[in-house]
Protein backbone atom coordinates (compact mmCIF):
# COMPACT_ATOMS: atom_id res chain seq x y z
CA UNK A 1 0.00 0.00 0.00
CA UNK A 2 2.80 2.04 0.81
CA UNK A 3 3.74 2.30 -2.73
CA UNK A 4 0.56 3.06 -4.11
CA UNK A 5 0.54 6.16 -1.78
CA UNK A 6 4.51 7.34 -3.43
CA UNK A 7 3.59 6.37 -7.27
CA UNK A 8 2.48 10.42 -7.56
CA UNK A 9 5.73 11.27 -6.35
CA UNK A 10 7.35 8.22 -8.53
CA UNK A 11 5.70 9.44 -11.52
CA UNK A 12 6.67 12.78 -11.28
CA UNK A 13 10.04 12.55 -10.37
CA UNK A 14 10.39 10.05 -13.55
CA UNK A 15 11.66 6.95 -11.28
CA UNK A 16 8.47 5.60 -12.24
CA UNK A 17 6.71 5.40 -15.91
CA UNK A 18 3.31 4.59 -16.56
CA UNK A 19 2.56 2.64 -19.43
CA UNK A 20 -1.07 1.44 -20.54
CA UNK A 21 -1.44 -1.76 -21.82
CA UNK A 22 -4.58 -3.28 -22.98
CA UNK A 23 -6.38 -0.88 -21.50
CA UNK A 24 -4.77 -1.08 -17.94
CA UNK A 25 -2.16 0.70 -16.46
CA UNK A 26 1.28 -0.71 -15.43
CA UNK A 27 3.87 0.84 -14.00
CA UNK A 28 7.96 0.03 -14.65
CA UNK A 29 10.91 1.44 -12.90
CA UNK A 30 12.83 4.31 -14.81
CA UNK A 31 16.32 3.40 -15.81
CA UNK A 32 18.72 3.77 -12.71
CA UNK A 33 20.59 6.96 -14.10
CA UNK A 34 17.10 8.22 -13.17
CA UNK A 35 18.09 8.16 -9.85
CA UNK A 36 21.67 9.50 -10.52
CA UNK A 37 19.67 12.32 -12.71
CA UNK A 38 17.54 12.98 -9.53
CA UNK A 39 20.65 12.47 -7.51
CA UNK A 40 22.64 15.34 -9.15
CA UNK A 41 19.83 17.79 -9.43
CA UNK A 42 19.14 17.73 -5.78
CA UNK A 43 23.26 18.71 -5.14
CA UNK A 44 22.62 21.80 -7.27
CA UNK A 45 19.47 22.67 -5.42
CA UNK A 46 21.41 22.42 -2.24
CA UNK A 47 24.21 24.20 -3.42
CA UNK A 48 21.73 27.01 -4.75
CA UNK A 49 20.07 27.15 -0.91
CA UNK A 50 23.38 26.93 0.98
CA UNK A 51 24.82 30.03 -1.37
CA UNK A 52 21.64 32.30 -0.65
CA UNK A 53 21.87 31.29 2.58
CA UNK A 54 25.30 32.63 2.97
CA UNK A 55 24.56 35.97 1.37
CA UNK A 56 21.67 36.45 3.56
CA UNK A 57 24.53 36.05 6.71
CA UNK A 58 26.91 38.20 5.07
CA UNK A 59 24.20 40.80 4.68
CA UNK A 60 23.44 40.34 8.56
CA UNK A 61 26.73 40.60 9.39
CA UNK A 62 27.47 44.11 8.04
CA UNK A 63 24.22 45.14 10.31
CA UNK A 64 24.87 46.93 13.79
CA UNK A 65 25.22 44.47 17.16
CA UNK A 66 23.93 46.50 19.76
CA UNK A 67 24.29 45.48 23.10
CA UNK A 68 22.08 47.63 26.14
CA UNK A 69 22.94 46.78 30.11
CA UNK A 70 21.75 48.32 32.67
CA UNK A 71 23.12 48.80 36.66
CA UNK A 72 26.86 48.52 38.06
CA UNK A 73 27.66 45.51 36.06
CA UNK A 74 26.88 46.92 32.50
CA UNK A 75 29.59 49.32 33.08
CA UNK A 76 31.96 46.77 34.34
CA UNK A 77 31.32 44.43 31.42
CA UNK A 78 32.43 47.85 29.46
CA UNK A 79 35.87 47.92 30.80
CA UNK A 80 36.70 44.73 30.49
CA UNK A 81 35.38 44.33 27.38
CA UNK A 82 38.32 46.99 26.51
CA UNK A 83 41.03 45.22 27.53
CA UNK A 84 39.86 41.98 26.79
CA UNK A 85 38.60 42.53 22.97
CA UNK A 86 42.49 44.88 22.15
CA UNK A 87 45.66 42.96 21.70
CA UNK A 88 48.42 44.40 22.84
CA UNK A 89 50.11 47.53 21.45
CA UNK A 90 46.63 48.40 20.20
CA UNK A 91 45.01 52.11 20.75
CA UNK A 92 41.74 53.18 22.11
CA UNK A 93 39.98 56.49 22.11
CA UNK A 94 37.86 57.94 24.80
CA UNK A 95 35.50 61.10 25.49
CA UNK A 96 35.18 61.37 29.22
CA UNK A 97 32.38 64.12 30.67
CA UNK A 98 32.24 62.27 34.45
CA UNK A 99 31.53 65.09 37.36
CA UNK A 100 33.94 63.39 39.43
CA UNK A 101 37.11 61.80 38.73
CA UNK A 102 36.74 59.01 41.02
CA UNK A 103 33.27 58.15 39.34
CA UNK A 104 34.99 55.72 36.36
CA UNK A 105 37.44 54.27 38.29
CA UNK A 106 34.58 53.04 41.12
CA UNK A 107 33.52 50.87 37.68
CA UNK A 108 36.80 49.56 36.94
CA UNK A 109 36.93 45.44 37.47
CA UNK A 110 39.93 44.47 39.77
CA UNK A 111 42.02 43.36 36.78
CA UNK A 112 41.68 46.33 34.17
CA UNK A 113 44.70 48.16 35.13
CA UNK A 114 46.75 45.05 35.43
CA UNK A 115 45.65 44.03 31.93
CA UNK A 116 45.60 47.40 30.68
CA UNK A 117 49.42 47.91 31.66
CA UNK A 118 50.71 44.37 30.46
CA UNK A 119 49.01 44.74 26.87
CA UNK A 120 50.88 48.48 27.22
CA UNK A 121 47.47 49.48 25.66
CA UNK A 122 47.37 53.20 24.42
CA UNK A 123 44.86 55.58 24.57
CA UNK A 124 44.09 59.27 23.37
CA UNK A 125 41.77 60.65 25.83
CA UNK A 126 39.46 64.34 25.21
CA UNK A 127 38.31 65.07 28.78
CA UNK A 128 36.80 68.46 30.93
CA UNK A 129 39.99 71.14 32.25
CA UNK A 130 38.99 70.11 35.81
CA UNK A 131 38.53 66.32 34.63
CA UNK A 132 42.19 66.55 33.53
CA UNK A 133 43.30 68.68 36.43
CA UNK A 134 43.15 65.80 38.42
CA UNK A 135 44.79 62.77 36.34
CA UNK A 136 48.52 62.02 36.58
CA UNK A 137 50.85 61.97 33.31
CA UNK A 138 51.37 58.98 31.95
CA UNK A 139 53.44 57.56 28.66
CA UNK A 140 50.84 55.58 27.27
CA UNK A 141 48.30 58.13 27.80
CA UNK A 142 48.17 61.64 25.58
CA UNK A 143 45.10 63.78 26.08
CA UNK A 144 43.50 67.37 25.11
CA UNK A 145 41.09 69.13 27.26
CA UNK A 146 37.75 71.13 26.43
CA UNK A 147 38.29 74.70 27.82
CA UNK A 148 35.61 75.77 30.97
CA UNK A 149 34.88 78.35 28.47
CA UNK A 150 33.74 76.15 25.48
CA UNK A 151 32.06 73.57 27.97
CA UNK A 152 31.83 72.59 31.67
CA UNK A 153 31.43 68.73 30.04
CA UNK A 154 30.11 67.58 32.88
CA UNK A 155 27.66 65.05 31.15
CA UNK A 156 28.51 62.05 33.25
CA UNK A 157 28.81 60.08 30.38
CA UNK A 158 31.72 58.72 28.25
CA UNK A 159 32.21 57.81 25.02
CA UNK A 160 35.32 54.42 23.93
CA UNK A 161 35.88 53.65 20.60
CA UNK A 162 38.16 50.38 20.65
CA UNK A 163 38.44 47.65 17.84
CA UNK A 164 34.92 47.63 16.14
CA UNK A 165 33.00 48.68 18.98
CA UNK A 166 31.93 51.82 20.69
CA UNK A 167 30.75 52.31 23.96
CA UNK A 168 28.38 54.81 25.65
CA UNK A 169 28.71 54.56 29.28
CA UNK A 170 25.86 56.93 31.28
CA UNK A 171 27.42 57.26 34.95
CA UNK A 172 24.47 58.63 36.11
CA UNK A 173 21.92 55.99 34.89
CA UNK A 174 24.42 53.27 35.52
CA UNK A 175 23.13 52.36 31.74
CA UNK A 176 25.98 51.01 28.51
CA UNK A 177 25.48 50.40 24.58
CA UNK A 178 27.88 48.72 23.05
CA UNK A 179 27.71 48.94 19.04
CA UNK A 180 29.37 46.63 16.87
CA UNK A 181 30.01 48.19 13.73
CA UNK A 182 33.24 48.65 11.38
CA UNK A 183 31.71 51.43 9.51
CA UNK A 184 30.22 53.46 12.80
CA UNK A 185 33.91 52.90 14.40
CA UNK A 186 35.35 54.59 11.45
CA UNK A 187 33.13 57.44 11.29
CA UNK A 188 33.63 58.07 14.94
CA UNK A 189 37.29 57.87 14.66
CA UNK A 190 37.53 60.18 12.35
CA UNK A 191 34.91 63.25 14.52
CA UNK A 192 37.19 62.04 17.38
CA UNK A 193 40.34 62.51 15.29
CA UNK A 194 39.36 66.05 14.13
CA UNK A 195 37.92 67.22 17.67
CA UNK A 196 41.10 66.02 19.04
CA UNK A 197 42.94 67.86 16.40
CA UNK A 198 40.84 70.59 16.83
CA UNK A 199 41.40 71.20 20.43
CA UNK A 200 45.32 70.43 20.37
CA UNK A 201 45.90 73.65 18.48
Amino acid sequence: MEIYRQLPFLIESWLVVEVIKWKRKNYIAASPYKIQDLYTQQQKDVATHVESLVQNYAHQDKKPKVIYQEWKKALMYVFSDIVHTLEAGDVFYRVSSERDVTIANSYLPDNYRELRDKKQLERYVIMSESWAAAKKPRLERDLVIIPEELDDFDDNISLTIYGDKIAYLDFSNETSIIIEHPALVDFHKKMFRIMYMSLRK
